[in-house]
């Protein structure tokens, strides 16, 4: 859901969200603090029973609880509101449709009309008979041409409803594919869109595939809060943006996890991009909020892996998993190619 709050009232709802998180078992995602921001600012009031049914309790949330809430209580809003917009556009189209039958009954009245001055007019011979057909048939010429007014008017609304109708269907079909944090693609986005480069084969062939992980992030969240893990984590995705172009598609799949798919991209050239984006993130110089005391460098590890035949994205996911692992065991701060198997 759009959040139109000041940047100090989202301040204060961060700080009592992260207190919230802070009692619970439920890790440090975005769906927890989904959940804990919309109580702090009082936008779910379902939600907020069921959160402080548990503070008093004093029942800490799992994993597991915290993503069978958010589906219910947040995910399915997303859901209603689609339903919503579905609805709307069904009733634009069955008013559409009844306008279009009542200027079409007037249609057919308006020629049948036609039909009986015109048999009048072969049967008439006096001035004055013919004089009062023609005044009858400039009262249904302009009956008809009202109700076509009339038409095109509601015809322009109905227009415009369903042009503003589809901007809303749009905005909330891309933010459900969009990571509100980094502007990136999230796991559902970038699923969706290697699909498309499939062409319906479910197989990718030609591509490469480096998979981004941020080197003690953990460690990052605990030294110095999570407002600065989320401007690591949005620093990351700055450089990927800078580095794709074309059809190249880059994403953050959760966590400090990011993606970034090359199609028809040779190891050699996808290694050369990963290079240039680890050496732009370390040379990046992060500083805590107010900009006074520097962070340090931060490093990225990323694996990657060559679609030489064709494999389905999550063999391609795996291998290039496996080249993370061992970019991590080895040092981190490096990149490793893996050499998947065809599948």
């Amino acid at each position: 859901m759009p959040y139109e709050h000041t940047r100090e009232q989202s301040a204060e709802f961060l700080r009592l969200a992260v207190g919230y998180m802070g009692r619970q078992q439920a890790n440090f995602d975005p769906a927890s603090y989904t959940l804990w921001y919309e109580h702090a600012a009082g936008l779910n009031p379902g939600l907020s029973q069921i959160l402080e049914e548990h503070l008093a309790r004093q029942k800490p949330l799992t994993n597991v609880e915290v993503s069978t809430l958010f589906a219910q209580h947040i995910g399915a809003q997303e859901t209603a509101g689609i339903g919503k917009l579905q609805q709307k556009l069904l009733e634009v189209m069955r008013e559409t449709s009844a306008a279009m039958l009542d200027t079409g009954a007037h249609v057919a009245k308006f020629g049948h009309s036609l039909e009986s001055h015109g048999e009048r007019l072969r049967e008439s011979r006096a001035l004055e008979a013919i004089d009062a057909i023609v005044k009858e048939m400039l009262v249904d010429i302009k009956e008809m041409s009202a109700v076509n007014t009339n038409l095109a008017r509601q015809l322009r609304s109905r227009a415009s409803e369903v042009e503003t109708l589809t901007q809303r269907a749009e905005k909330a079909e891309s933010d459900a594919l969009v990571d509100p944090l980094t502007g990136l693609l999230n796991r559902r986005g970038f699923e969706q869109a290697a699909t498309e480069l499939t062409r319906g084969t479910g197989q990718i062939q030609g591509a490469t595939l480096l998979l981004v992980d941020v080197d003690a992030f953990k460690t990052i969240n605990d030294s110095y809060g999570h407002q600065v893990g989320d401007q690591v984590l949005r620093g990351v995705a700055k450089v990927l943006k800078t580095r794709i172009k074309g059809a190249d598609i880059a994403a953050r799949l959760g966590g400090d996890e990011f993606a970034l798919l090359l199609p028809d991209t040779q190891t050699q050239g996808a290694l050369a991009v990963a290079e240039q984006i680890r050496k732009a993130l370390l040379q990046a110089n992060l500083r805590r909020a107010g900009g006074k005391e520097e962070v340090g460098k931060v490093s990225i590890s990323i694996g990657a892996s060559h679609a030489a035949t064709a494999m389905t994205l999550e063999a391609l996911l795996a291998a290039a998993d496996t080249g993370l692992y061992e970019a991590k065991r080895e040092g981190r701060n490096q990149v490793r190619l893996a050499k998947p198997e065809s599948s």
